[in-house]
């Protein structure tokens, strides 16, 4: 008798089974993420990939994502495309649309950013205590901020040793902000994507470039490199946002959102940093096989261009006041962020 209720047991168990496996798949959802780089550009693979396999072992395979091979719109239409649900997950540059993410683009003023790593900690970290009050994300989920490195300015004949060098060069220029910074600074801003930038380098439509040093190989611009100017302090960056659309993330279930919301923030954080930081040696060595000639501005030419682009800080403080919101205390706490998640910090010396 009790053989044959073990037995019974067992082949009820046996029947029930594809029932519970069934559910589970059921359960199961793959995401598109939009994407507008190649696939093996650090972004895609040194960041957004093991973002999305680090989430998909913490839900043991029940939420996957897939990472679009090809672009469905240029890179300012990324956050439309995201809110029209053309794919789940996206992520973009915020100057590409001038005006639109204005106070979550606070990293992007001149020297807030002086490493990947504490701009894009502090990037998060001030958005996630001041977005809600910002209301620039309408009818998305924002995962994480990042920035990228530090850039320089490289160029195709001789290098500036001084602020008045700037005169009249023409430099190609990726976003909005960092247009404002280069026609401060007394030069030209051409404004291209970076696929362009090669050719135009080559052919002076433009004389030089501001890039992060890892870009410049990415994009196949060392040939076209004679001299690179470093700017110690962080002349700018640009600010990435990671995001769901609304309706595709009020559809996942609290253990996928819980997953999420554990790698993501400070996690997104912490790859961008790693990602620059190893791309930037990899377009450094390329720059030094090169022959490439570095040269560092002096401290008091680095002193002129903070005053030079003091304006565009008092611009946005400007624009914070037109919203109601603290200018000042956000600046303040960015600013602060940045020094706790700095990268370079003496230790093991008295």
């Amino acid at each position: 008798m009790t053989t044959r209720r073990l037995l019974l047991a067992g082949t009820a168990g046996l029947l029930a089974a594809p029932a519970v496996v069934g559910s589970a798949r059921a359960q199961a959802r793959t995401l598109r993420i939009g994407n507008w780089l190649p696939l093996h550009h650090l972004i895609p693979r040194g960041i957004l990939e093991p973002w999305a396999r680090a989430i998909e072992a913490e839900t043991n395979g029940t939420l996957r994502f897939e990472i679009m091979p090809s672009a469905l719109g240029p890179p300012p239409g990324q956050f439309d495309l995201l809110l029209d649900g053309a794919f789940d997950v996206g992520y973009g540059v915020s100057g590409h649309n001038p005006g639109r993410f204005t106070m979550t683009q606070v990293m992007d003023l001149p020297f807030m950013s002086p490493d990947p790593w504490a701009g894009a900690a502090a990037a998060w970290l001030t958005y996630q205590r001041y977005g809600a009050r910002y209301n620039e994300h309408r009818g998305a989920h924002v995962a994480g901020l990042f920035v990228h490195s530090t850039p320089a300015l490289h160029w195709r004949g001789e290098p500036i040793a001084r602020l008045e060098d700037m005169q009249g060069r023409r430099i190609r220029v990726g976003g909005n902000v960092t247009g404002r910074i280069i026609q401060a600074m007394g030069g030209t801003p051409v404004q291209l994507p970076p696929t362009e930038a090669q050719q135009a380098m080559a052919r002076g439509v433009a004389d030089g470039i501001t890039f992060p040093i890892e870009s410049i190989a990415f994009f196949n611009i060392t040939p076209v490199i004679r001299a690179t100017t470093l700017i110690p302090g962080g002349l700018y960056t640009d600010t990435f946002w990671i995001a769901f659309n609304e309706r595709t993330w009020n559809g996942l279930s609290d253990e996928h959102k819980a997953a999420v919301n554990k790698h993501s923030g400070l996690g997104i954080a912490l790859q961008a940093g790693w990602a620059w930081t190893m791309g930037d040696r990899v377009g450094q060595a390329g720059l030094e096989q090169r022959n490439v000639r570095f040269n560092t501005l002096p401290p008091e030419e680095v002193a002129k261009i903070r005053e030079r682009l003091a304006v565009l800080e008092t611009e946005w403080l400007a624009e914070a006041q037109r919203r109601n919101l603290p200018g000042q205390e956000i600046l303040a706490y960015a600013r602060r962020m940045v020094q706790l998640y700095a990268a370079e910090r003496r230790v093991n010396v008295p």
